[in-house]
């Protein structure tokens, strides 16, 4: 369940992560160009404020606009120290940038297989609460399946995910959400309890309990920074583990395996291209913004119109529908409520544009249902 849209997700949200620490690096430099032109105190000459203050405001203007605009260039009329304060401060702003595009490029990657993690703590959490409660859930067969896999041993111990010392958490689960459950109650009335009243229970206590309780939702949160926005992933991952215990009491443990190889190699260039074409993607979008000002659009919003033209244009095994509809999709869980039909308008008139000028060139599978 670690597929294309989580990674997409997590693209845009490291990449909004990225516009957030270039913002801040912007505001640093800025601040390096003041202390360039602060008075020297410790000076026995007469400082002219005034003449401080002018070539302060005129360096970060001209700053401003470079960033602004992505050049790197200063009149040649701008005094020498002028000159000189915005290149140190060009110079630090790049670095800076630098430094947190690989940290985000790489933190991306860690958050996608964090969600792993977290679905590895829910079905070890469930065999802990059982334990616990040996008189209520102990005799639950669809727990006790889960137990016996030693695919979730192994990849606990793979991932390092271990609630060995969490005896608190479970205790407080057991006590405030489990033992006296008016739910649960009737799940122990029942003589003969088919596969279907063990799974049903075991749901409840994962879409109900685990995921919603607050001692476990704080102990989450402090695991893994998107928690709540993964909740649902979590919630389809654990439920899928179970798809087959009905019928042949077969337990899948999500792995990752090839295809999340394959998937992580998706986030990481989608990730990396939208970040180094933005200029380039940019130059596509703003021809379409007819009544649009540039500097109100949500910056989710951009992000993920740049996301779709680097999927549009570097991707070719993925058809043009996917992506637009993939894109529109997490518009609607992740942006505003407007987003979605702004997103599909500008999107339908990029794609066609882009057709027009040769640039979408899809293979394989992404020729299906291209438009």
């Amino acid at each position: 369940m670690l597929n294309r849209r989580l990674a997409r997700i997590r693209a845009m949200q490291g990449l909004y992560a990225l516009e957030i620490s270039k913002g801040a690096n912007y505001l640093l430099a800025q601040e390096l160009i003041s202390e360039a032109f602060a008075p020297d105190l410790n000076s026995m000459e007469k400082q002219d404020r005034n003449k401080l203050s002018g070539m302060t405001r005129l360096a970060q203007s001209i700053f401003e606009e470079e960033v602004k605009k992505r050049s790197g260039s200063t009149e040649d009329t701008v005094p020498r120290e002028v000159n000189t304060a915005i290149a140190k401060a060009r110079e630090y702003y790049r670095l800076k940038n630098k430094k947190d595009f690989d940290f985000h490029a790489a933190q991306t990657l860690i958050d996608a297989e964090k969600t792993y993690d977290i679905y590895l703590y829910i079905l070890n959490l469930l065999v802990l609460l059982a334990a616990k409660s040996d008189s209520v859930l102990g005799k639950n067969k669809a727990i006790a399946a889960l137990k016996s896999t030693k695919e979730l041993e192994f990849y606990s111990l793979k991932r390092s995910v271990s609630l060995e010392n969490e005896s608190s958490l479970i205790n407080k689960l057991y006590n405030e959400a489990v033992k006296g459950n008016a739910h649960i109650a009737e799940y122990l009335a029942i003589v003969n309890k088919t596969r279907e009243d063990e799974l049903a229970i075991v749901k409840y206590i994962v879409k109900n309990i685990i995921l919603k309780h607050e001692a476990s939702v704080d102990f989450f949160e402090k695991l893994h920074i998107f928690w709540s926005e993964d909740k649902e992933i979590l919630r389809t991952m654990v439920f899928h583990t179970f798809d087959n215990y009905v019928e042949d009491e077969v337990i899948l443990i999500e792995k990752l395996d090839e295809q999340w190889e394959e998937t992580k190699d998706f986030l990481r260039s989608l990730f990396r291209e939208t970040a180094q074409r933005d200029e380039e993607f940019l130059d596509h979008i703003l021809p379409h913004l007819k009544n649009w000002d540039l500097e109100r659009i949500i910056e989710t919003d951009l992000i993920l119109l740049k996301m779709a033209i680097a999927e549009l244009t570097l991707f070719p095994s993925i058809p043009v529908k996917v992506t637009i509809n993939e894109i529109i999709e997490i518009a609607k869980n992740y942006s505003s409520e407007k987003s979605k039909v702004f997103i599909n308008g500008i999107l339908d008139a990029i794609s066609k544009d882009l057709q027009g000028k040769g640039l979408i060139r899809k293979t394989g599978r992404g020729m299906l249902d291209n438009r």
